[in-house]
């Protein structure tokens, strides 16, 4: 009988690490794309740009784009969570030193004043900005200098 009881157990042992196997490969993977974490400065003439917004609009227009609120010189990126970085690939990069809150009224309905940028028009659009980065795996440091 103890050889009975040895052998089921060997069985049952051995049963239990497949299948714990099965599990690891399958449930413990990410289950979407590619990401790097991306963060940087952000300076205009050398200074540090408190407020605005850095836009990663994707080459391909297949991933989504990366959006990070620039706080005291630095900026972190989310796709969809906040810190989460960019899918992995090559962007344009848009640069707004405005304050994505700083239009919404404080009155339901009433009208809401259009700030200025005081950055050359140029940086406000991917297309127009000239700079560009390309995400990879990990952790990612792009620092924007803007003049």
């Amino acid at each position: 009988m103890r050889r009975e009881h040895a052998g089921v157990r060997r069985l049952g042992v051995g049963l239990g690490v497949v299948l714990m196997s099965a599990l690891a490969a399958t449930g413990c993977g990410s289950s979407g794309p590619a990401m790097g974490r991306v963060s940087g400065a952000v300076t205009y003439k050398g200074k540090p740009l408190e407020k605005g917004m850095v836009t990663f609009i994707a080459t391909d227009g297949e991933r989504p784009n990366a959006t990070g609120p620039i706080e005291a010189g630095s900026y972190s990126l989310q796709t969809t969570e906040p810190g989460d970085g960019a899918v992995v690939g090559e962007y344009k990069i848009a640069v707004s030193d405005l304050d994505p809150n700083a239009n919404i009224p404080e009155l339901p309905g009433a009208p809401s004043k259009q700030p200025k940028s005081a950055l050359p028009k140029k940086y406000l659009s991917a297309d127009t900005s000239e700079l560009t980065f390309k995400v990879e795996s990990g952790s990612n440091t792009k620092d924007i200098t803007l003049e």
